[in-house]
């Protein structure tokens, strides 16, 4: 009866097992699934802000200004024996301008020019010998006109010189040209132009032609504006006469650090120096040529003493 028992208790609990695993499976049982993974969202980074390139944007309208603008230069001549040449002082010969500059006029959007100016107490002294002697007097006042773009720096007195071999008034034109820069609207920080002049210039009667290209650079744009200015220079002239025939050539080179006021877009000031060489080669009837080489180094100086 036991054994009846046992074995009837063992069909009820396989019965109820099956029951159950039967409900489960249709429950969908059986091992449970994994929870699907959360995906994660990748946030990129926050683009940077654009950076703003700062660039030039000076009035067009120039209200005039006041420079005291000083040239130093000094020369050593030896002619083709190693010597001084005849006629001429042994040694180095130094020679100093000094005025003061005043411009005021328009610009345009290539940074063109067109300007009135003049120069007052115009001085200019040579030393031969280390002795100072005054070279002849101009006008104490000398009125301008000057004009640049990226082929002319024109600077013409007022009223115009019928002849401007070695007259001073052409020297004081040519110091108060220095100030003369020319900077395009628009121009970026690190930017480079380019400009190319020729112009005629007269020395000791001999009338030369000069070719000169200038490299400018803004290096810094900010409260001022800070340029860099690489000039390179090539001159080549003939003349004379009959008897005595001369034929010059010449190359050099200058610097100039200038500083303007980015808001009047006029200059603070100027510093440069500058070294040219030249040779001037002279032929007489029945003569050997005698060739005579110069070294020319210089100082340009200007600062601003009075602003409109």
């Amino acid at each position: 009866m036991s054994v009846v028992n046992s074995s009837l208790n063992r069909v009820k609990w396989l019965s109820s097992t099956l029951g159950v695993l039967s409900v489960l499976g249709a429950c969908g049982g059986g091992p449970m699934p994994s929870p699907a993974p959360t995906p994660t969202v990748t946030v990129p980074d926050a683009a940077p802000a654009p950076v703003r390139e700062r660039r030039v944007a000076l009035p067009m309208t120039i209200a005039g200004a006041t420079w005291r603008v000083t040239s130093r230069i000094s020369l050593d001549v030896v002619d083709s024996s190693g010597n001084a040449p005849r006629g001429a002082v042994p040694g180095r010969q130094q020679v100093e301008s000094q005025g003061l500059v005043t411009w005021s006029g328009t610009r345009n959007a290539s940074g063109a020019l067109t300007l009135t100016g003049q120069v007052d107490s115009f001085t200019v002294r040579a030393s031969f010998d280390q002795k100072l002697a005054p070279t002849p007097i101009m006008p104490a006042l000398l009125l301008l006109d000057g004009r640049v773009d990226s082929t002319r720096v024109r600077v013409v007195p007022r009223p115009v010189l019928e002849n401007e071999c070695d007259r001073p008034e052409a020297a004081a034109a040519a110091l108060a040209a220095e100030l003369l820069v020319r900077i395009p609207e628009g121009v970026a920080e690190g930017a480079s132009w380019r400009d190319s002049t020729v112009s005629i210039v007269c020395r000791s009667g001999l009338p030369m032609t000069l070719i000169t290209t200038t490299q400018t650079t803004l290096e810094n744009l900010g409260e001022s504006l800070r340029l860099r200015r690489v000039i390179t220079q090539n001159i080549t002239g003939t003349g004379g006469s009959p008897f005595r025939a001369l034929d010059v050539k010449g190359s050099g080179q200058a610097t100039q650090r200038i500083e303007l006021d980015a808001q009047s877009g006029v200059i603070r000031s100027l510093e440069g120096s500058s070294d040219l060489t030249l040779t001037t080669t002279e032929r007489a009837p029945q003569l050997p040529p005698r060739v005579m080489n110069a070294r020319q180094r210089g100082e340009l100086r200007a600062q601003i003493i009075r602003a409109r």
